[in-house]
């Protein structure tokens, strides 16, 4: 999708790209090898093209919540009131969006309040 984007964000001299990648991208957890190795080669992907695209005008940040309530997967033995809403993840998206033109957020680790 970036690809696909850049080109015209590159016309503009504005834009941002908004990865959602995940505390296993910081953090190992037993038997998570490929999803941790995944979300840790985003976070290297996410910083490499913000580097590359940081002259024209293109902020590329990253999002990296811990356990999310949604149907993609299961989350055995935790309170699903303790632990992080969909509308979580959007408020960090809008925080990035909103950020002043001269500076940028590059990573925001989303956690709970209250461990689940």
């Amino acid at each position: 999708m970036s690809r696909a984007v850049i080109p015209g964000m590159i016309s503009r001299g504005r834009g941002h790209i908004i990865n959602i990648s995940s505390l296993a991208g910081k953090n190992s957890f037993a038997g998570g090898s490929v999803y941790c190795a995944s979300k840790w080669g985003l976070l290297g992907l996410t910083y490499c093209m913000a580097e590359d695209l940081r002259g024209y005008g293109i902020r590329v940040a990253a999002i990296c919540p811990g356990s999310v309530a949604t149907e993609f997967s299961p989350h055995p033995g935790k309170k699903m009131e303790k632990i992080l809403q969909p509308e979580d993840v959007a408020h960090a998206v809008a925080m990035i969006l909103t950020e002043a033109p001269q500076s940028f957020i590059s990573e925001v680790l989303l956690r709970p309040t209250k461990k689940p």
